[in-house]
């Protein structure tokens, strides 16, 4: 008797200790059942929001690729019956701006100019920019308006990296077929990673007619109506 109730105190003592470590497991195991479950739900809504983002990335390329378009092929039929007559070279020197730092930049424009109707002046040719002791060749293809000039480039190295730029030109006072030309609005972008450098660039340019309305002399023909002279007089 005197065991069997020493049995039955102890059993009682063994419930009242392991009921609470039981609740507590219990507990526990649904703590980190919910836990598990709001992991799995922001990772899930993680996934989603990438998704929405590269859907979003990918509707901006499609929509710079037809704004591209719009500037390239359809530039280029623009201005395909446009006879160059013009020839525009010049240096525009300012800065770059390279991960909040400025360094000296310098770019050489060397390009063909044409009138084109409604679009005024249109350039196709080629322009170096040196930044540091980096140097980046672009093809390049715009045209000035009203005192205002915007040319897009793309480098003939990596056509992910690309040229805006976007300023204003004026003739300079007293200097025949030269023009003072500032880029406000400048950028190189490299779309593979998306970095931008801004630019700002101030210069000038000169306008060298490329055909003349002068007579060409044909020197052989001269000649020979010369010798024919001197026949006759001797």
């Amino acid at each position: 008797m005197k065991y069997a109730k020493l049995f039955l105190a102890l059993s009682i003592i063994m419930a009242v200790a392991i009921a609470p470590v039981s609740g507590a497991f219990a507990q526990t195991d649904a703590e980190n059942s919910e836990i598990q479950t709001d992991k799995e739900q922001r990772k899930a809504y993680s996934k989603e929001i990438k998704e929405q983002r590269q859907s979003l990335k990918d509707q901006l390329k499609d929509l710079n690729d037809q704004r591209k378009n719009r500037l390239g092929d359809t530039f280029d039929e623009r201005i395909q019956n446009v006879e160059f007559t013009l020839s525009v070279e010049g240096i525009t020197s300012g800065w770059a701006i390279v991960e909040g730092k400025a360094f000296p930049a310098e770019y050489i424009l060397n390009v063909d100019a044409g009138h084109a109707e409604k679009r005024g002046i249109v350039f196709s040719g080629i322009g170096t920019i040196f930044i540091g002791d980096r140097e980046v060749t672009f093809d390049l293809k715009g045209f000035a308006k009203n005192n205002r000039v915007h040319i897009n480039g793309v480098s003939q190295d990596d056509d992910s990296i690309k040229i805006h730029l976007k300023g204003h030109f004026a003739p300079i006072a007293d200097s025949e077929d030269s023009y003072a030309l500032a880029f406000t609005r400048a950028t190189i972008t490299a779309e593979s990673s998306d970095v931008k450098v801004p630019l700002v660039l101030v210069g000038d340019v000169t306008v060298t007619p490329t055909i003349t309305d002068e007579p060409v002399v044909d020197e052989t023909d001269s000649e020979d109506v010369a010798t024919d002279v001197l026949d006759l007089l001797t």
